[in-house]
């Protein structure tokens, strides 16, 4: 199985990302990756994607298909941060 790294998204950061979503697909922006410090045992670096997108784009806490156009589709577990007027945010966590 591949362990997807920070350099497979790191071209993506600021562009629109297209989510496999029903009963739709929808588009959101992959905002920001954030790299987390290497942990003895890691089998690769930990790091975090946060995807933003219109308030109302609504996804739940689930496991989606990502097409980041690269390498991808890749299915990427996310979960919903505190949304903020007028947009909601996404997180993705891979330690």
């Amino acid at each position: 199985m591949y362990l997807m790294t920070p350099e497979d998204f790191e071209p993506w950061v600021g562009r629109v990302v297209r989510v496999n979503a029903i009963p739709q697909p929808v588009e959101v922006t992959l905002a920001r990756l954030v790299r987390k410090p290497l942990f003895p045992g890691a089998e690769r670096e930990p790091f975090s994607l946060f995807f933003e997108c219109a308030e109302e784009v609504y996804l739940l806490d689930a496991a989606y298909e990502f097409d980041c156009g690269r390498g991808g589709p890749y299915t990427i577990l996310i979960s919903q941060l505190q949304p903020r007027p007028g947009l909601r945010t996404y997180q993705a966590v891979f330690s």
